[in-house]
């Protein structure tokens, strides 16, 4: 379908956020032949996308809400430099979204959960290339795959009935013999765990310049940047309004939500809130660690990844569910490091940087990628939770489509905003 509306117009697209999944959909969007308007109060890739594991971790496909998970939130709440925390004084206000959270923690959901999130996944690969190779960044994706750890062989048959979901899904895995594993990362100890490999994970080597070039790239071929927030977003059926804070009055003919956390802020003034939190996670980013890592290793049994990048080891993890603006507490990232010490013999702490980012987390650990439930011509593409890095590339295109009146490849009929009601 063609995006001019009959007159000579391309149709104007504002997508509100920048980071990978906004930066995605303002490329995509013109690509299609829309003229597009990208908006963020920060830089392209300035918040919460920058600072990830850095890892399309395409196998990645089982909820966070399972059956038991839920048991375990007595032991977050007593230990603060665990894996996964509360805040106190914010579970008040976090009651309501665990409680979806929880209802969201049997089998047969999980199963759905597993195979529409499996239907992005198997996308992913194909959708970087493309948007990698047009915006000269193939040489920032390794694929080489990656390592999963266990400290214990309790724990890795534990989660057995994961990896038998993920294989029945067409994702693939393999244990690691002890001298394999040797070979592939001679610096890592593990006494009598069990480490497997992900053959199928690929990593950027510099996730905000990724960003940066595929935001660019749009604003090169004629899209328009605006470094504002939008404070006010209204629409009527021919045209978008919205007022940002420095007291801009923007129209356009379509909208996209891409603000992540920060989404419900908009989503509230043209539809409602649904129920997304800040899962918010930190890293301690080492300059000159001292090892060489060839990899992303991620312990499954501790909760965070190790990502060799081209400006050093980033250490990413942990859980911690707080209000959207509360200050960080950087002792989170400095465990990072003790944690990564116990797999890495000789890692060194020269050049430490710390960082936290909210993930936008929904209750059912699916993202909305839908058409709003009010609106024909206002979209949303947020709550991807840990997986805003894997699914940009995928989730552009799909908008693109949704936008353009094209029929998505996907079916989307898991990921609408309206699903919650």
């Amino acid at each position: 379908m063609s995006p001019g509306d009959g007159n000579g117009r391309n149709p104007h697209c504002v997508v509100i956020g920048a980071g990978i999944i906004g930066s995605c959909c303002a490329w995509y969007l013109q690509k299609s032949g829309l003229d597009v308007t990208l908006i963020d109060p920060v830089l392209p890739g300035q918040s919460c996308s920058s600072g990830n594991a850095s890892c399309i971790a395409t196998s990645s496909i089982i909820p966070f809400s399972y059956p038991g998970v839920i048991r375990k939130v007595p032991g977050w709440l007593l230990d603060p430099i665990g894996p996964m925390y509360i805040r106190p004084r914010d579970l008040p206000a976090l009651i309501p979204w665990f409680w979806k959270f929880w209802r969201a923690s049997n089998m047969k959901k999980v199963e759905t959960v597993a195979v529409a999130q499996a239907s992005l996944m198997h996308s992913a690969f194909a959708d970087y290339d493309e948007i990698l190779k047009a915006t000269g960044s193939s040489h920032l994706k390794c694929s080489k795959g990656a390592i999963h750890l266990y400290d214990t062989e309790q724990e890795y048959r534990a989660d057995q009935w994961q990896d038998q979901l993920r294989t029945s899904l067409g994702f693939e895995s393999h244990r690691l013999t002890a001298s394999e594993l040797k070979s592939l990362v001679p610096c890592l100890k593990l006494d009598q765990g069990v480490a497997t490999m992900m053959p199928d994970w690929q990593h950027l080597l510099d996730p905000l310049r990724v960003i940066e070039h595929i935001a660019e790239h749009c604003t090169g071929n004629g899209g328009r940047w605006i470094q504002d927030r939008v404070i006010e977003a209204s629409s009527t059926e021919s045209v978008v309004c919205l007022k940002t804070e420095s007291g801009r009055v923007i129209e356009a003919d379509k909208l996209v939500v891409a603000t992540g956390a920060w989404s419900n802020e908009i989503a509230t003034q043209l539809d409602y809130k649904v129920p997304m939190i800040a899962k918010r996670g930190y890293h301690s980013m080492i300059a000159d660690p001292g090892i060489e890592l060839e990899y992303p290793v991620m312990s499954l049994s501790r909760a965070f990844v190790m990502t060799p990048l081209n400006d050093g080891l980033r250490i990413a993890g942990t859980a911690e569910f707080a209000a959207l603006d509360a200050e960080p507490d950087y002792k989170r990232a400095r465990v990072l490091l003790k944690q990564a010490s116990n797999y890495l013999e000789g890692l060194q702490y020269e050049g430490v940087t710390e960082w936290m980012g909210p993930r936008p987390m929904m209750s059912d650990s699916m993202p909305v990628i839908s058409v709003s439930p009010g609106h024909a011509n206002v979209y949303y593409a947020f709550g991807h939770g840990h997986y805003g890095l894997t699914q940009g590339p995928t989730t552009g295109r799909i908008i693109s489509d949704l936008v353009t009146g094209n029929e998505p490849s996907t079916d989307l009929s898991a990921f609408r905003f309206d699903r919650f009601v």
